[in-house]
C-alpha cells in the first residue's frame, strides 16, 4: 500500500492554505520570518496583522512555561547586558542598552549607552524600538530638547498600542524647567517624525506635572502608565499617571485604599498590578486594576509576613518582590524576590518562585540551579518575554524621503544657507522633519563643499 502522502501527491490534493498557517501561527517568530520567503503570497499573509494579533495569542499562552527577559537598570551605569532566561530555548542577547519601557506585544525601547550597540552604523547614543524575537530594530527620531535643572531636566519614553489604528505609539513627556512638562507622541511606521497629542490636553495641567517618574512605563488596559512623584512634592507620596493611546489625554488614577509611598507597577496579566516594597509593609499585598475608568482596584491575593507559611519565610528574606505573571489558568503568581545585600550571599543572586494564594505553597523554580548565577543581575528588573512578530517600523527618514515631492523639496532646501533654514523649520512639522533629518545634513553638507571646490561650474558662473 502506498504512503498516505504518496496517495495525496498523486491524487493533487494538497494540504488546505487554513491549515498552514495554523502551524505557522504556531512556530516560533524567527522559523515564521524565513518561511516569508517561501513566496510573495506567504510574505503578506504572515505579515498580516490578522496573523501577527494570532501568532502572538499563541506563542504567549500562560502555561507556566514562559520565558522571562533580565532587563539593564536605565539608573545604572555597571554592565548593560540583556540577561535571558527560559525554560526552552536561549533568547536573544543585547548588549550596552537599557531597557526604558517594558515590553508591548513584544516590542521594547531601549536607550543606547555606548558603541557597538544593535547597529554596526548606529550612533553612539539614541532610542530605538527592538524586537528581540525577530532582533529587528529602528531608531527613534530625536524629540524636542528637555530643559532645566535637575530633576526637571530629563525626557521620559511610554511604549503602548493603540487598536483602532493597529499601530505601536512612543509617547515621550520632557520638561522645560519651571514651565510645565509637554508631550510628543511618534506613531510607528507613520509619518516619520514626533507630534502633539491628538487630544484636548496638549500639555499636562501643573498639578499632575512630575519631578520625576519611578520605574519603568507600563501598558495594560490600552492606557501607558507611570508611578510618578507630583510636581514640588518631596514627601515620597505617589500618584499613578495614565496616557490613553486612544484618546491620546492624561488622567491621574486613584490608587487602591493603602499608604501612597513605598509602592511600585507592573502589568500582570494583562492589567495594571500595584505592589508595595516588602520592607515597608507587615503584608504583601498586590493589588490589580479592575477598571480604568472608574479606578476600581482588585486585592489580588495578600501574605502575612508574620505568619509562619513558607511563602512568608521566603520573602521576609527579600528588599523587595516583584510580580511577573499569573499562571497556570490564574491559579498561581510568578514572583521574584530580589534578596537583601546582606544575605545575598546566603540566598543566591536569583530566586524565581511560583505562589499558590489559595493554600499559601512556594515552589522555588531555580532551586536545581538552572539559572546562571551573575551578581550584576541581582537587582535587574524582569518581565515575562513576548515572544512576536510585531515589526519595528521602518526608519524614519525612509518614511519622510519615501515622497517624490519631499525628495525634490530636499533638494531645493540643499541649496539654502543654514541660516534661512533654521527659520523655514518653523514652516510645518514636515519641513522641521527634513530639515533635522540626518540624511538632509549630509546633503546640506556635500552641497557646500560642491560650492568651495575650485572646479565647481557654479562657481565659475558666478
Amino acid at each position: 500500500m502506498a504512503p498516505p502522502c504518496k496517495k495525496a501527491a498523486e491524487s493533487g490534493s494538497r494540504v488546505p492554505d487554513e491549515l498552514l498557517e495554523d502551524i505557522f501561527a504556531r512556530m516560533p517568530a524567527k522559523s515564521v520570518q524565513r518561511c516569508r520567503c517561501l513566496s510573495r503570497a506567504w510574505a503578506a499573509a504572515l505579515s498580516s496583522s490578522g496573523f501577527i494579533d494570532r501568532h502572538l495569542r499563541l506563542a504567549n499562552r500562560r502555561d507556566g512555561s514562559r520565558s522571562l527577559v533580565f532587563l539593564p537598570d536605565p539608573d545604572s551605569g555597571d554592565d548593560t547586558t540583556v540577561h535571558a532566561w527560559s525554560p526552552r530555548r536561549p533568547l536573544v542577547a543585547v548588549r550596552r542598552v537599557a531597557a526604558v519601557t517594558r515590553q508591548c506585544r513584544g516590542l521594547v525601547v531601549l536607550e543606547a549607552k555606548g558603541e557597538n550597540l544593535l547597529l554596526a552604523c548606529s550612533p553612539a547614543r539614541g532610542h530605538y524600538v527592538y524586537n528581540p524575537s525577530t532582533g529587528q530594530v529602528t531608531a527613534l527620531p530625536e524629540g524636542k530638547e528637555a530643559s532645566g535643572a535637575w530633576p526637571q531636566n530629563h525626557a521620559i519614553l511610554g511604549l503602548g498600542y493603540d487598536p483602532s489604528i493597529r499601530k505601536h505609539k512612543v509617547v515621550r513627556l520632557y520638561c522645560r524647567g519651571e514651565l510645565p512638562p509637554a508631550c510628543e507622541v511618534y506613531v510607528l511606521d507613520s509619518t516619520g517624525y514626533w507630534r502633539a497629542p491628538s487630544g484636548a490636553a496638549r500639555t499636562m495641567p501643573l498639578a499632575w506635572a512630575t519631578n520625576y517618574c519611578t520605574d519603568q512605563s507600563v501598558f495594560a488596559q490600552g492606557q501607558v502608565y507611570w508611578a510618578a512623584q507630583p510636581h514640588k512634592n518631596y514627601t515620597g507620596e505617589r500618584v499613578v499617571m495614565s496616557f490613553s493611546m486612544a484618546d491620546e489625554v492624561f488622567g491621574i488614577l486613584p490608587p487602591p485604599d493603602m499608604d501612597t509611598t513605598n509602592w511600585r507597577i507592573t502589568e500582570l496579566g494583562g492589567r495594571l498590578c500595584l505592589f508595595k516594597d516588602i520592607s515597608a509593609v507587615c503584608s504583601y499585598d498586590i493589588w490589580i486594576l479592575r477598571d480604568p475608568l472608574t479606578g476600581a482596584w482588585d486585592l489580588h491575593c495578600r501574605v502575612n509576613l508574620d505568619a509562619a507559611s513558607p511563602a512568608a519565610t521566603q520573602l521576609r528574606c527579600s528588599t523587595s518582590v516583584i510580580p511577573l505573571d499569573i499562571v497556570d489558568d490564574g491559579n498561581r503568581v510568578l514572583l521574584r524576590p530580589e534578596p537583601c545585600n546582606i544575605r545575598r550571599e546566603n540566598l543566591g543572586a536569583h530566586q524565581l518562585v511560583v505562589y499558590d494564594p489559595a493554600n499559601g505553597d512556594v515552589e522555588d523554580l531555580l532551586a536545581d540551579g538552572s539559572m546562571i548565577t551573575h551578581h550584576s543581575m541581582t537587582r535587574r528588573p524582569a518581565a515575562p518575554y513576548e515572544e512576536s512578530l510585531e515589526s519595528t517600523g521602518r526608519p524614519h527618514e525612509d518614511i519622510i524621503f519615501s515622497s517624490k515631492s519631499l525628495q525634490v523639496l530636499a533638494q531645493v532646501l540643499r541649496r539654502l544657507p543654514a541660516r534661512i533654514l533654521g527659520r523655514l523649520k518653523c514652516v510645518c512639522r514636515t519641513w522641521r522633519a527634513i530639515i533635522e533629518s540626518g540624511r538632509f545634513i549630509r546633503l546640506h553638507y556635500e552641497h557646500r563643499q560642491e560650492l568651495l571646490c575650485p572646479c565647481c561650474p557654479l562657481l565659475h558662473a558666478l
